[in-house]
């Protein structure tokens, strides 16, 4: 590969990303001094389109706590929550957003913080603990929650009720920002908000797609930062610009046979939250071992793939109601065993995360069924999404050794 294959590390679109996230989130404070309009903080799954055709400025603090993590600033907040009294083992992304919160509140931040919100929005559709993390987060700011219920997605229930059901509650939260507002709610504005996020989630998943080309053109590790903009961003016409110059770049990469590491022997799943505090030392590992992160799971929860501006309203509720996390794990196991058939996959590694249960609580069925159906070796590491103390960096490359090794043997 030396002599066929050019090494270029670093992705040209890594410079535009940052210029997003930065102007996200310094706009966010801006905002917040003027007071030029209001500031909701949003879990991941809710209806973010719904605030956005209301002129809300969002901010997603999940997002904020993988931000932290990989500045090792989270290490802070989540001593002060200790400090007062909440379990070790709680989800440290929430251990992260409260502590910061105290931190702010009592002048104590070391890093920069995230805008003051002025109103809530969470579903359960991600995980039942984010509702309380939301109530906590309510009672320290004093400010309106509105929560979006989600049940769980089964083959005994006909999926339209569960959106219906989600449906009502996106036209009670409309009402209820109406008044909160004093404006009405404009549903062209929707229309146009839906378009924007349906072009940036087609431009985001054919970024993804150009990773079944081997040799990738960018690692897992290279492409997860880009989940940002159609997370918190997906709203505005240049976003879906973003992912239209990254699948060109890409693509650009792959006629230009450039690859993103050296070594390149095998194609490998990651499963699971990144452990952001480690994604150097991890990245420097399987460099070293030949083990090339191609796709992940991980990257489902930022397609939004549902939105539809023929049906604004009613694609948005559906894409509330029916995300990966709120499914079964027989369905879990099903859509992962089919990346690693799509991206032609020959190893997966599982990142158990001891403080994140959406995640982790099925993940040792999934690697199961992936390695008895298709035959693929796997691992389980261990750690947490951005809690340190919860890594051992050399057990972990003891895990990932021994399956390079055994993909190895089975090469010959």
């Amino acid at each position: 590969m030396a002599e066929e294959y050019k090494l270029v590390r670093r992705l040209e679109g890594q410079k535009r990303l940052a210029g997003m996230i930065m102007a996200h989130y310094g706009s966010a404070l801006e905002i917040e001094k003027t007071k030029s309009k209001p500031i909701a903080w949003v879990s991941a799954g809710t209806p973010a389109e719904i605030l956005w055709a209301m002129d809300f400025c969002v901010q997603f603090p999940e997002a904020y706590a993988a931000t932290c993590g990989a500045r090792h600033i989270a290490h802070t907040h989540v001593e002060i929550t200790e400090q007062r009294g909440y379990e070790h083992h709680l989800c440290t992304y929430c251990r992260n957003s409260l502590g910061a919160t105290m931190a702010q509140q009592e002048g104590l931040s070391e890093f920069s913080e995230l805008a003051r919100p002025d109103f809530l929005l969470v579903s359960n559709g991600s995980c039942i603990l984010v509702t309380k993390w939301w109530e906590h987060l309510s009672q320290l700011w004093n400010i309106p929650l509105f929560n979006i219920d989600c049940p769980l997605v089964i083959p005994a229930y006909d999926t339209k009720h569960l959106v219906d059901h989600v449906k009502r509650q996106c036209l009670d939260l409309i009402t209820f920002l109406e008044e909160f507002t004093g404006k009405k709610f404009d549903y062209d504005r929707l229309q146009e908000i839906v378009a924007n996020g349906k072009r940036s989630s087609d431009y985001y998943i054919a970024m993804l797609q150009a990773n079944k080309h081997d040799p990738v053109p960018a690692t897992f590790f290279d492409i997860m930062g880009h989940n940002f903009p159609n997370l918190a961003l997906r709203y505005l016409p240049e976003t879906a610009e973003h992912y239209r110059l990254m699948t060109e770049e890409l693509n650009q990469r792959i006629a230009d046979k450039i690859v993103p590491m050296s070594n390149i022997k095998y194609r490998i799943y990651w499963d699971g939250i990144p452990y952001w505090f480690a994604i150097r030392e991890l990245s420097e590992k399987l460099e070293s071992l030949g083990l090339c992160l191609v796709t992940s799971g991980y990257f489902d929860l930022f397609s939004f793939d549902c939105l539809d501006p023929a049906r604004p309203l009613d694609s948005v509720a559906e894409g509330v109601a029916t995300m990966i996390l709120n499914h079964n794990v027989s369905y879990k196991a099903k859509i992962t065993e089919n990346i690693f058939r799509d991206y032609n996959l020959e190893g997966g590694i599982f990142a158990y995360a001891q403080s994140c249960k959406p995640f982790s609580i099925t993940m040792r069925y999934i690697a199961e069924h992936v390695q008895k159906t298709l035959d693929v070796p796997v691992t389980i590491i261990e750690g947490d999404l951005v809690d340190e103390t919860f890594y051992d960096g050399e057990r972990n490359n003891m895990k990932l050794q021994a399956l390079a090794e055994t993909l190895a043997a089975r090469k010959g």
